[in-house]
């Protein structure tokens, strides 16, 4: 009998304790930025200590320049030739090159002048019956290649008179244009081999070292933005329905005495792994979809300190 009042009391006092709220749980993140190699290059240099504040445009790393620098030198020189060709283009023939078309066309008519006095004279000669007529057809077939010969040399003074056609100066614009933007390329390149921070914020990581060869798309730096931090929870899927993005809801925070306010600004479509700071006992079994909550804070709290959204009492009975 006194071993069934003692459990009696025991299962009184187990129900008569306060249970804790129903509550998802996460931590505060803050957003990180990646810096990625845009080459496959050694590191020389490297300018920030992890853990340090940098600002954004800080200088962090240096990569070896000397190949892009080869780079940037053969696309200045292709530039410097279709600057050439445009201004050769633009500035015509040359003044002895006429001269000279000048002087062939002079004696081309010279040429036809003769063939015609030729041509009139075989014709008298003809008719006095002084010639064969194999003569005159000669003398006739003389003046016509004078006559072609004193064209073509017109038409080729006229074509050095005139200078270059528009199409040949657009196409030599258009190579320059693309010879410059190909400069403009390669001198990006060489830039983006100086690695510089993006925002403000704290050096988290430089997974290399100095003289190691990192590989093209490889992540040099880790930014941890110098930016309101946000929180991450993971929420049951009983509680899914309660919460819908823009929703503000209040965020307590280990150490804070005061919730936090914040919105809704991401709930997950699809269900993720727990983490094991997220679990209850009796939640083990339960979907839990990633939700992130922007804070509206100006307290400088560190990354990865826990936090607790309360859930709704609904979602609870629904449990």
């Amino acid at each position: 009998m006194r071993k069934l009042v003692l459990l009696s009391l025991c299962v009184a006092m187990v129900a008569c304790q306060p249970q804790e709220p129903p509550s998802a749980f996460g931590t505060l993140e803050r957003e990180r930025v990646l810096l990625t190699a845009p080459a496959t290059e050694l590191i020389l240099t490297q300018s920030a200590l992890v853990g340090s504040k940098i600002k954004a445009g800080q200088v962090l790393l240096q990569l070896d320049p000397k190949l892009q620098q080869l780079k940037v030198d053969k696309a200045s020189a292709e530039v410097q030739r279709a600057q050439a060709a445009l201004e050769l283009l633009l500035q015509g023939n040359r003044a002895e090159q006429i001269a000279a078309a000048a002087a062939r066309l002079a004696q081309a008519k010279l040429r036809r002048a003769d063939s015609e006095r030729q041509l009139n004279r075989a014709k008298q000669l003809r008719v006095q019956k002084l010639v064969a007529q194999a003569e005159l057809d000669a003398a006739e077939l003389s003046s016509q290649l004078a006559q072609a010969q004193y064209a073509d040399a017109a038409q080729q003074l006229q074509e050095l008179q005139a200078g270059s056609r528009p199409e040949q100066v657009s196409q030599a614009r258009f190579a320059l244009e693309s010879a410059q933007q190909s400069l403009n390329v390669e001198r990006k390149l060489l830039a983006d081999l100086t690695l510089v921070a993006s925002r403000d914020g704290v050096l988290e990581d430089l997974p290399y070292h100095i003289g190691e060869r990192v590989p093209q798309g490889a992540v040099l730096a880790v930014i941890a933005a110098d930016a309101a931090p946000y929180a991450r929870v993971y929420l049951p899927q009983t509680a899914l329905s309660q919460f819908r993005i823009g929703q503000q809801v209040q965020i307590r925070v280990d150490g804070q005495s005061q919730p936090i306010a914040g919105i809704v600004r991401k709930i997950a479509t699809e269900a993720s792994f727990t983490p094991y700071f997220a679990l209850h006992q009796a939640e083990r079994a339960h979907l839990m979809y990633v939700t992130e909550i922007s804070l509206h804070t100006e307290l400088t709290l560190a990354t990865g300190l826990p936090v607790q959204l309360a859930l709704p009492e609904s979602a609870d009975a629904a449990q």
